[in-house]
């Protein structure tokens, strides 16, 4: 992985965005995975969330049998990332005219709320993009 695959958008106090690449997003809607995989990748970032001292489990909501997440979601009153669900269809049609796919946060009170989600979100573009490479 040596382009930029997502950066953040900074905006408000601690809410945020994200962008992510179009083509990547893309990929990642295509490829069909056992619900297994997508299980294995909610019990590594459930690690991650232990680690960062998180108590919620299975954070990544997938679109449908992909490798596409369309939720990031710790709990905590509603804390999370998300994709709109227009977005998703555009995607599965092709009607994407930006270069990048935006995720948006909710109800994010407190900057280790943003760190948390920002790091679940780039783990989930690394697995995802190793289980793209297999």
């Amino acid at each position: 992985m040596e382009e930029t695959i997502w950066t953040p958008r900074l905006y408000g106090k601690h809410n945020f965005g994200v962008n992510l690449d179009k083509d990547f997003a893309r990929d990642a809607i295509q490829l069909r995975i056992p619900i297994e995989r997508q299980t294995r990748m909610n019990k590594l970032a459930n690690k991650e969330l232990e680690r960062l001292r998180t108590n919620w489990l299975d954070p990544y909501t997938f679109h449908g049998d992909s490798c596409l997440i369309t939720q990031c979601y710790i709990g905590q009153n509603g804390v999370g990332l998300s994709l709109d669900y227009q977005i998703v269809d555009n995607l599965l049609k092709d009607k994407i005219y930006s270069k990048v796919i935006e995720y948006d946060s909710h109800n994010v009170d407190t900057p280790s709320q943003a760190y948390v989600l920002m790091t679940l979100f780039d783990k989930w573009v690394e697995y995802a993009d190793a289980v793209k490479n297999v």
